[in-house]
């Protein structure tokens, strides 16, 4: 037997009284110091490669899978599935690193 769901009976209205902000009052942008600190994970794609299950299922260690980029072109930086920047593989020190060549606007 299944508890019933309970049902609204008075329209959902907007906050009122102490603490709730003007109607007029403006939106916060993206790049408001409220956003500065917030953490978020950059991926950097540095390329693709299609194989089917079968060739993926015979990879041995020290196998070499050639990528659809030449080591010329800029690596692609994304912010969940967002194109964000491009940029070069560099060396700093013994870590890879991304030298940015391209960002979006802000």
């Amino acid at each position: 037997m299944t508890t019933p769901r309970p049902q609204l009976t008075s329209p959902v209205t907007a906050v009122e009284g102490p603490g709730a902000p003007p109607a007029d009052e403006p939106l916060v942008g993206l790049d408001s110091a409220v956003f500065r600190h917030v953490q978020v994970a950059l991926r950097v794609r540095l390329g693709e490669i299609s194989m089917s299950v079968e060739e993926l299922l015979t990879l041995k260690s020290g196998a070499v899978l050639t990528l659809d980029r030449l080591l010329s072109e800029p690596v692609e930086l994304f912010l969940n599935d967002a194109l964000v920047a491009r940029g070069e593989i560099v060396a700093v020190e013994d870590n890879f690193a991304v030298r940015l060549v391209e960002v979006g606007p802000v």
